[in-house]
């Protein structure tokens, strides 16, 4: 059995008890590109000479994949090579679909606690903003059935 990720885990938790699910995110083009700026703004500390795939693909891959409640390196690969159609909309994947060793080493080696840090809030504000939507449909209705 492959090893679970600590982080990933939180990563997730943190999702469930906020209610973010799959289908709030990928059906968002707008969050999901203001999601790949804060991606690709991670300092990527990798020799140019041994990357085959920008850092913020990586980062935008485990997340989509930790949203859908990927937890192994490997299930996130294994999404990804179903997903790839759909990332490719949003992503370059210059060499294709990184490996799960990929995803293991880079993470290993990078400090996302700011990216994570920054998409939770982004994504917990897109949150409020359709529940706060929904409260004012709500509210018209109730106004218009008295």
């Amino acid at each position: 059995m492959a090893k679970k990720s600590t982080r990933l885990e939180e990563l997730h938790n943190t999702f469930q008890e906020n209610g973010i699910s799959p289908e709030t995110v990928m059906q968002n083009d707008r969050l999901i590109r203001e999601i790949k700026k804060h991606a690709d703004e991670v300092p990527d500390y990798r020799h140019p000479s041994y990357v085959q795939h920008p850092l913020g693909d990586i980062i935008m891959i485990v997340f989509f994949a930790v949203l859908g409640n990927a937890d192994e390196w490997a299930e996130i690969e294994a999404f990804a090579k179903v997903k790839e159609k759909w990332f490719r909309k949003y992503l370059d994947l210059p060499n294709g679909v990184p490996t799960d060793d990929t995803y293991r080493v880079v993470f290993s080696n990078i400090c996302t606690d700011h990216f994570f840090q920054v998409t939770t809030g982004i994504l917990l504000r897109t949150i409020d903003g359709i529940i706060g939507l929904a409260g004012k449909r709500d509210n018209i209705y109730d106004i218009d059935s008295q």
